[in-house]
């Protein structure tokens, strides 16, 4: 099946887009300071511009079908689909461009990440800043995401390579990891030379697993099942940077990256990973057969590949009718769906 194409709505790159669960409308924001609205056949129902500035995320709420949520600049506007012109609410407090905003599950809170490093968590009741993590990130904060079943945590990525981990009632943080030492990347890797910027990262539904996009090719995964969280093991499969991981469900993972490259990925087959039996070499000592375990676990987790024709920007999955689609944004002014059943 040939992907479909969204096309008419965007006059330039698409950078963000999501699906609403229920209904299946779609929204979607691009590099002109476009916002759309379109039906789930596809037909633009809504679309705001604000020219001088770009929309860079884009939210609709899973509690109230008609909220959307959306970043310009430094502003998130909370926008009603029945009265789309004018926003119903403008939230100002962060100091540079937001990259990412997200909502926790209960949608109590939304946590904005921006350029200078900070993350601004707004209560939503009141619709004022409930708190602001800083000091942590030393480059732009590029993504955040609550964990769920834990409702006073949010972890952060950035451009510092580091991954932190807040309780943000306190606010403090509770563990952090910096991906330059995490994991070795193979001598012969192609990527070898780019750094691990964390572009995006995911949270599986229960909370439980946690994945990374990296700058240099590739997504180390974490355990969110303690309290805190632990390093498992990097998934290797992209040529390029990763910028986008989704779980499709609690153990199967999607990737894209400026590889144009969509990589499924079932970790559940990590388990089937058998470190190589360590031997005596000729001087007496231990040692192990050159046998990149993270490269051994990418291969038993990989489970298909698809190629597209341009960078991904951002991608969501949704589910309907018993068919997986995949919307993605990328370089084009399109948004491409592929059926991934």
């Amino acid at each position: 099946m040939s992907p479909t194409k969204l096309s008419g709505g965007h006059t330039s790159s698409v950078l963000c887009v999501d699906v609403h669960p229920q209904n299946g409308r779609i929204a979607s924001g691009g590099e002109a300071g476009e916002l759309c609205i379109w039906s789930h056949d596809g037909q633009v129902i809504g679309k705001i511009s604000r020219p001088d500035t770009e929309c860079t995320s884009v939210l609709f709420s899973r509690e109230n079908p008609n909220l959307i949520y959306a970043a310009f600049g430094e502003e998130i506007l909370i926008l009603d689909q029945q009265r789309f012109q004018e926003p119903l609410y403008v939230l100002h407090s962060n100091t540079d461009e937001i990259n990412q905003i997200t909502l926790d599950s209960k949608e109590q809170f939304l946590a904005a990440c921006d350029d200078s490093g900070e993350i601004k968590v707004f209560g939503l009741q009141d619709r004022k800043v409930f708190k602001t993590l800083r000091l942590k990130h030393t480059n732009i904060c590029s993504t955040a995401v609550f964990r769920p079943g834990r409702p006073w945590e949010v972890v952060t990525g950035g451009l510092d390579c580091r991954l932190v981990h807040w309780d943000f009632s306190k606010p403090k943080c509770l563990n952090q990891f910096n991906m330059q030492e995490l994991h070795a990347t193979p001598g012969d890797a192609p990527y070898m030379i780019n750094p691990p910027f964390i572009h995006h990262m995911s949270v599986s539904p229960t909370g439980s697993t946690l994945a990374c996009a990296l700058e240099n090719g590739q997504i180390p995964i974490f355990s969110g099942s303690q309290k805190n969280l632990q390093p498992k093991f990097a998934l290797l499969g992209h040529m390029q940077g990763v910028s986008q991981v989704h779980f499709l469900t609690e153990e199967m993972l999607l990737s894209a990256g400026n590889d144009s490259c969509i990589n499924q990925w079932d970790l559940t087959k990590a388990e089937l990973y058998q470190p190589a039996e360590v031997y005596m070499n000729g001087n007496g000592d231990s040692a192990h057969p050159e046998d990149d375990s993270n490269l051994a676990i990418s291969e038993l987790c990989k489970v298909r590949s698809f190629s597209h024709s341009s960078k991904v920007n951002w991608m969501v999955p949704y589910r309907a009718n018993g068919e997986q689609l995949l919307y993605l944004a990328d370089q084009t002014s399109d948004i491409t769906i592929l059926d991934l059943s």
